[in-house]
């Protein structure tokens, strides 16, 4: 059995993933104020008013705190000479190998937030598939899009 890959995002890739949970849970906040207002037409009960607060806060909390150091402590890319491995997932852990025969094109992609961090992301498509790699600096997520590249083209030479 091969060994888990090693190498990782970048430690800033957390701080990107706070910042976008942050913005995907702001609309849990909608639930409370909802409830709210139906308590008002029709006199639903208070408690349940403060059980959702609570559960919207812990979720978010979880969602923004917790979640994104889990996503990076499990989050792993290994490239060998035919073949790429990547790993994702926290509670159901998927790895996902790449045949360098069938990588079709490589490229790198940065957003607001990742360009503010100095990261990126390298997206590697098959036939059938597109798969990413998360919170590479951008040199590195050069230097691993142009390795793939010529990995993928000795391979296809050798088909």
């Amino acid at each position: 059995m091969r060994a888990n890959p090693s190498q990782r995002p970048s430690p800033k890739m957390r701080s990107v993933w706070r910042i976008t949970s942050l913005f995907s849970s702001i609309s849990l906040v909608a639930l409370p104020i909802i409830y709210y207002f139906l308590m008002r037409y029709f006199s639903l009960p208070f408690f349940i008013l403060m059980i959702i607060i609570g559960v919207v806060i812990a979720l978010i909390i979880f969602l923004t705190l917790f979640l994104p150091t889990l996503k990076l402590k499990y989050t792993a890319y290994e490239i060998y000479e035919n073949e790429l491995e990547i790993q994702k997932g926290i509670f159901v852990i998927k790895r996902i190998v790449i045949p360098m025969v069938r990588v079709q094109h490589v490229t790198t992609e940065v957003g607001p937030i990742l360009r503010r961090y100095g990261l990126s992301t390298v997206n590697i498509s098959t036939a059938a598939t597109t798969h990413e790699i998360e919170g590479l600096e951008h040199h590195v997520a050069e230097k691993l899009r142009d390795k793939i590249i010529y990995l993928a083209r000795i391979s296809d030479d050798d088909v």
